[in-house]
């Protein structure tokens, strides 16, 4: 389903149903094994039925899903638990963990937003501050939550300069939220740590060298040698930058460097800057710098 490093959008055949494969670290610079994909689909239309059910068994995926209500009241099991959720509107987000088994009925009129997680991916996320989500969430209103769930779905769906260390940040809040884990530890624990020159250069060294890569704060953290819970505030103590703004401004100077020259189509611009899809090139380069790449070539050319 998903190419390698990058998003990769998967047909269902039910024009309803949007569906991207994520896998957030290419083989070829995987520091370890890497994780199977991470799947987003958004159900958009459940038909003319009033009411919809649906359920799953206590299978090894993390799923997260984010929910708006349909004004009506929602039934349903959660890990062998009968419950019942008044009507209304709001904005939701249910967590069911690996090996809970669920079971819902609820309005055709609601829309949702899928996450699912392989077994072990969140845990993996927060192993160095706290033990990995287990404990279920129903219909949990946490704006920060619900935030960060649009965030990941924004990122995958249209992909930034640096989508992968936003949505790398995100999934790792994300993971820490359903951990019920308190971020002021290693928030001091943080202030104590400094990244020496020699580190920072291997750093960015490394920045410079994988632009056409994708750069996930695991992956810049390791280089380092600093837990990813210290590295994106030390970096920006060094730097002044964070790492997402840093690697965003690397990729929007080699994109800008490349089109002021005639040798190269835009299109393997794009690629040579982290941008496999040149659409995603595109609009992310628009955004930043207010014109396409191609007006950007036409304007300022040599």
């Amino acid at each position: 389903m998903a190419g390698t490093g990058q998003v990769q959008h998967t047909h269902t055949g039910y024009q309803a149903i949007d569906c991207v494969a994520y896998r957030h670290v290419p083989v070829a610079m995987a520091l370890a094994t890497a994780p199977n994909d991470i799947l987003l689909y958004r159900i958009l239309d459940y038909g003319k039925s009033r009411t919809v059910s649906a359920g799953r068994e206590a299978l090894d995926d993390d799923h997260l899903h984010l929910t708006r209500g349909s004004g009506q009241i929602v039934r349903g099991k959660m890990a062998g638990h009968n419950y019942t959720i008044a009507a209304n509107r709001d904005l939701r987000a249910t967590f069911v963990p690996s090996g809970a088994d669920s079971m819902i009925e609820f309005g055709s009129s609601a829309k949702s937003v899928n996450l699912v997680f392989p077994k072990g991916y969140l845990g993996s996320l927060v192993e160095d501050r706290a033990r990995g989500p287990t404990d279920p969430l129903l219909f949990d209103t946490n704006p920060t939550l619900i935030g960060l769930i649009n965030l990941i779905e924004l990122e995958l769906f249209r992909p930034g300069l640096v989508s992968d260390i936003v949505a790398e940040q995100a999934m790792r809040s994300v993971a820490l939220i359903l951990a019920g884990a308190s971020p002021h530890g290693f928030i001091a624990e943080s202030e104590r740590i400094s990244l020496p020159p020699v580190r920072l250069k291997r750093v960015i060294d490394f920045i410079e060298a994988n632009l056409a890569e994708p750069l996930t704060l695991d992956l810049l953290a390791h280089v380092a040698g600093l837990s990813v819970f210290h590295f994106a505030r030390v970096f920006r103590q060094a730097t002044g930058s964070s790492p997402y703004r840093y690697v965003s401004e690397r990729r929007l100077l080699c994109a800008q460097r490349l089109l002021m020259t005639p040798e190269l189509p835009v299109h393997e611009i794009g690629a040579a800057c982290g941008f496999p899809r040149h659409a995603n090139f595109s609009a992310a380069f628009a955004r930043a710098r207010g014109m396409s790449p191609s007006a950007f070539r036409a304007y300022f050319a040599l």
